[in-house]
């Protein structure tokens, strides 16, 4: 690791998540990387790029690992399932060897179509630059309610959400936030180490994770002061091969969504509880997961049905 010089007192520390196929060939995904790097040089000299190993083998990194600007970064080379699983170990490393940095910005550096690019990167600057809100969220739209992103919101996200947890759901929109899975976060690190060490950690989804465990249930409201940020618009292409990636992420939305509610809403035994008395409450949580579970599928269904018919499957 190479450290920070000795007079330069770092407040936010930025990271920024390589494109996990690479930008060989891809001018506009290339671009963007290197315009993100550069913007991120304005808060720290020398920000984090954290790049898949599998990436690295594949050699769809090799044109960045050859540029001579590679030299001014501090790459980060982890083994990774997918793209989210890198930001977890991201955090882990900022966490680890700048335990005195405040905040920790999160940027992905992967995006190719971006609507009214001045406009977005202006905003981008400005949220990397934020230092209030316990958790800052990037947030933006789509252009084209039937691209990918779309899809798996509208028929995933949210109608996931408000089954599983409606009171969060209500509050997530009323941020308002229209991206519960965005990769644009400014955190504050002593609420990212609380929500790491004191919870539940998955590969996938972590924006849409920490926003159920930021939620007080016994008190409904935010433990923490949550601001969104609109970015501007992003898109992407709609094409019949989305419809397994599309399903993929549902999918593993519903299963992070439902073994949260499991452990968030399993009853626990008071002292002096009989055994009884604790046996009705389970078989009131076990009854109401059923129901939850049961409408979980039918969504499901209907995700699946209504991606084929836009997707043109």
């Amino acid at each position: 690791m190479t450290e920070q010089p000795a007079n330069k007192i770092l407040h936010s520390k930025p990271i920024i998540i390589f494109p996990y196929w690479g930008y060989e060939n891809n001018k506009k995904c290339e671009w963007y990387f290197w315009w993100t790097i550069d913007r991120c040089k304005e808060i720290d000299p020398r920000p984090i790029v954290v790049l898949p190993r599998s990436t690295v083998i594949r050699q769809d990194a090799a044109s960045f690992i050859n540029d001579e600007r590679y030299q001014s970064l501090e790459v980060v080379q982890t083994w990774s399932v997918d793209t989210c699983q890198t930001w977890l170990a991201g955090w882990g490393y900022v966490l680890d060897h700048y335990p005195q940095v405040e905040r920790i910005v999160q940027i992905p550096g992967d995006l190719e179509y971006v609507n009214k690019a001045s406009e977005f990167y202006d905003n981008l600057r400005d949220f990397i630059k934020i230092t209030d809100p316990d958790i800052g969220i990037g947030d933006f739209g789509t252009g084209d309610k039937f691209s990918a992103k779309s899809l798996v919101d509208t028929y995933g996200s949210y109608s996931l959400l408000a089954n599983w947890f409606p009171e969060v759901s209500k509050s997530i929109r009323s941020l308002p936030l229209h991206r519960p899975r965005s990769e644009f976060l400014n955190i504050k690190t002593a609420v990212l180490r609380e929500l790491l060490i004191n919870n539940r950690n998955f590969a996938y989804e972590q924006t849409l994770n920490f926003l159920i465990k930021s939620w007080n249930f016994e008190e409904v409201k935010w433990k923490y002061r949550i601001t969104t940020y609109p970015l501007g618009s992003l898109s992407d292409n709609k094409s019949f091969r989305d419809y397994r990636a599309c399903v993929d992420q549902i999918e593993r939305i519903e299963r992070m969504l439902s073994l949260l509610w499991r452990e968030i809403k399993e009853p626990k035994k008071k002292n002096g509880e009989s055994d009884k008395k604790f046996e009705e409450k389970y078989t009131v949580f076990s009854n109401e997961y059923d129901k939850l579970y049961t409408k979980s599928k039918g969504i499901m269904e209907t995700a699946r049905t209504t991606l084929r018919a836009l997707l043109g499957v």
